[in-house]
């Protein structure tokens, strides 16, 4: 568990290091606002694709050969966007990363594969700590790597070094992580088989999976809508560089790797997780419209606390309410699933918040996020695990 940790950890700080800069690097080519939210959805939109078919793959034929080879692809993707200097290149960049980033459900298969549904919040928790801690230590060395002024921004210097971050998580990987998932648990990619069926519509509905899954939809249409829109909303907002919005999300790392880290399992263990998930939509809701609402900076700065809380408790237990419908021989299949929801509402925010900050107004993407948590709350409220097991096939031992 500690090895998986620190590889998310490091392979998280990669993505982390483009997230302040993207959008400045996209204008630097010509692009619009809208132009530059629809480039970032580029990247999801592959991951969209791409994270049902790791997690097949990956039930087939193990967790760490799927890991090693996403890690080698997005170090290729980051070598294509350091020298991209046309739209079409740095877009192509983008997409053939987000098909490569589809192995975060890979890792939290892992996860799965590894604990207990008494323990598994909180390993999944830890997981998302890592991710946390990537976000933290990520964009805030993007910033500076990049520098203080828009117009002086260095941008080859971070993508070079998320790609070598991302050649030290691939050898991490290859050197130190072992397999999670015995063979005899594998699912074999095309030939026929006599044991357990495959994910089926009746696995997607087993235990009000599907509202789980629509809820994550949303929930990361909110949350993608800030974070493309986030950079040119602070620079025309707040005069923000690089440096500064680098800052930003470091301060919303460190309260999501607060929350995963040492509170998601107490609280779950506590008031449950479909209470601490509804706990986590409704901070989030305050964070975004404090945004949203924000004229000065110091009321986004305060905005980041409940923000910053709601996404640190949102996915280890959502996640964890997932795997909890899961077989072991399918829980790769189904967490592809639930990735590629999360990935495809990244794709719907970036593309809708652009025309709404460019047609409407400057916070209309904070208010609409903020929103949208109205029907996430239903959605987790109607949540009942089902009371049979899947199938025989018995837990991990702790």
């Amino acid at each position: 568990m500690v090895i998986l940790f620190f590889i998310v950890f490091i392979g998280m700080v990669g993505f982390g290091i483009i997230l302040p800069i993207f959008p400045f690097y996209a204008e630097r080519v010509g692009a619009s606002p809208v132009v530059i939210t629809w480039t970032m959805a580029a990247f999801t939109l592959g991951q969209a694709f791409a994270a049902p078919v790791w997690g097949r793959l990956s039930d087939a034929y193990g967790r760490r050969l799927v890991l090693i080879l996403t890690m080698f692809g997005s170090a290729l993707s980051y070598l294509m966007l350091a020298y991209a200097d046309e739209l079409w290149l740095v877009i192509t960049s983008r997409v053939f990363g987000g098909l490569m980033a589809g192995n975060i459900a890979t890792a939290f298969a892992y996860v799965t594969d590894i604990t207990t549904e008494k323990n598994r919040p909180a390993g999944l928790g830890k997981v998302g700590a890592a991710m946390g801690l990537g976000f933290i230590f990520g964009p805030a060395l993007g910033g500076l790597l990049a520098g203080a002024e828009v117009e002086t921004a260095n941008f080859l210097r971070p993508a070079l070094t998320a790609a070598a971050i991302s050649l030290i998580t691939m050898v991490a990987t290859m050197m130190f992580l072992p397999e999670s998932l015995p063979r005899a648990n594998r699912r074999p990619l095309f030939a026929a088989r006599s044991g357990p069926p495959p994910v089926s519509l009746a696995a997607v509905n087993r235990g009000g999976l599907l509202k789980l899954i629509v809820a994550v939809l949303l929930f990361y249409v909110g949350m993608s809508q800030m974070e493309s829109i986030f950079p040119i909303w602070a620079k025309d907002m707040y005069s923000m560089g690089p440096r500064d919005i680098g800052g930003v999300f470091f301060v919303i790392g460190i309260v999501t790797v607060i929350m995963q880290g040492g509170l998601v399992g107490p609280l779950t263990r506590r008031f449950g997780e479909k209470s601490v998930a509804i706990a986590a939509g409704v901070f989030f809701a305050i964070g975004l419209g404090g945004m949203g609402l924000s004229t000065a900076s110091w009321q986004l700065w305060v905005s980041l606390l409940p923000f910053g809380m709601g996404v640190g408790l949102f996915n280890p237990t959502v996640s964890s309410m997932v795997s909890r419908t899961a077989a072991a021989h399918e829980r790769g299949a189904i967490m592809g699933r639930y990735q590629s929801a999360s990935a495809i509402g990244r794709v719907i925010g970036p593309l809708v918040c652009g025309p709404l900050y460019t047609f409407v107004s400057m916070g209309a993407p904070f208010m609409l996020g903020a929103a949208i948590m109205l029907p996430v709350l239903w959605l987790l409220s109607q949540f009942v695990l089902h009371p049979e097991p899947p199938d025989p096939v018995a837990e991990p031992e702790s």
